[in-house]
């Protein structure tokens, strides 16, 4: 499979009272066509930002920078803001978190999506309402024409969630980013929704950007991971491989911090420390104050990517023999 997303050395940071906070700190990583790909983190970590800041949706007093954010071989930093707003929707969509505060209250679900499909492809308003309802079939909306006439409030969080996908992947974008998309979910609707996703991207194989911080979620959903910390990517690795064998230390720490059915615990392995203050992040390596396995050259140095094994690729001095590791 080609790329379709590259995005090499992205910078993203925001100007406050108290200083300049750093969000996302030089992140580079490859989208490939059809291809699902989770970014997970704790909150704070930059993976909402990341994803906004490659829609160029990131307003004052944000700053974005980056060497190369390419979409289908378009550099996107290079468009005017009228062009940028066309390919939002036509090739790019994102599903926000709470569907409440994404969805205006005093129109219908239809408007809303008709808006959308009128702008973007062009239709009159009966094809841009026959095909409005054609996507609330799609996503499994039940009484799909006398949805298309109702307001967001009288829909339960799950209908809205799929209003709010139907809407995303209206015009069949290339790229969807998914910014926690279930986490207002009780646990029923949220398997419904995840299974409707993966459903909706093999028949239609939209790439998919799945934000979260749950690992379990991501691990049903995503064929690679980028795991992300204080604004860089950590640990980058196919799903399977991440799971069984994570080697950063941070994603040890998050995956023996989660709750398992097929072990029995008598408590959780909780990772020690607090996630640092923006502005004022430690030297060296950001996860070094709470790491057990810390060297000298970690409080130093930030360490850069090591591929230890094909395709999977770490942040971290143990797997480079300036940390005195042999890398395995």
């Amino acid at each position: 499979m080609s790329d379709l997303l590259q995005v090499k050395n992205l910078y993203t940071s925001f100007n406050t009272e108290d200083g300049v906070v750093p969000a996302v700190n030089g992140i580079s990583f490859n989208l490939k066509h059809g291809e699902s790909l989770g970014i997970v983190g704790e909150s704070g970590c930059g993976k909402s930002v990341a994803c906004l800041s490659i829609m160029r949706l990131i307003g004052h007093p944000g700053k974005v920078e980056a060497d190369e954010i390419k979409l289908d071989g378009t550099e996107l930093q290079a468009l005017s803001e009228k062009k940028m707003r066309s390919m939002r929707g036509n090739d790019m969509a994102f599903i926000f978190q709470e569907p409440m505060t994404s969805l205006n209250p005093v129109y219908t679900i239809g408007f809303q999506l008709q808006e959308a499909i009128q702008l973007h492809q062009g239709l009159n308003k009966e094809q841009s309402q026959h095909k409005s309802i054609e996507m609330l079939e799609m996503v499994g909306i039940p009484r799909a024409e006398k949805v298309f006439s109702e307001y967001p409030h009288s829909l339960s969080g799950g209908m809205r969630q799929r209003a709010m996908i139907a809407m995303a992947l209206s015009c069949e974008p290339k790229i969807l980013f998914a910014d926690e998309p279930t986490t207002a979910l009780d646990v029923t609707i949220q398997a419904q929704i995840l299974e409707l996703m993966t459903d909706l991207r093999q028949r239609i194989n939209t790439s998919i950007i799945f934000i979260s911080h749950d690992l379990g979620v991501i691990s049903e959903m995503v064929d690679r991971v980028i795991v992300m910390y204080c604004g860089i990517i950590i640990e980058d690795t196919d799903v399977r491989t991440l799971i069984k064998n994570p080697r950063h230390p941070y994603t040890i720490g998050l995956i023996n911090s989660k709750p398992r059915i097929d072990v029995e615990l008598e408590r959780l392995e909780p990772i020690s420390g607090s996630v640092p203050n923006p502005l004022n992040m430690p030297s060296g390596c950001p996860y070094h104050p709470r790491c057990e396995s810390a060297m000298e050259i970690c409080r130093e140095k930030l360490p850069e990517n090591h591929e230890i094994k094909d395709g999977h690729r770490v942040c971290c001095w143990l797997f480079s023999e300036l940390g005195g590791k042999i890398k395995s």
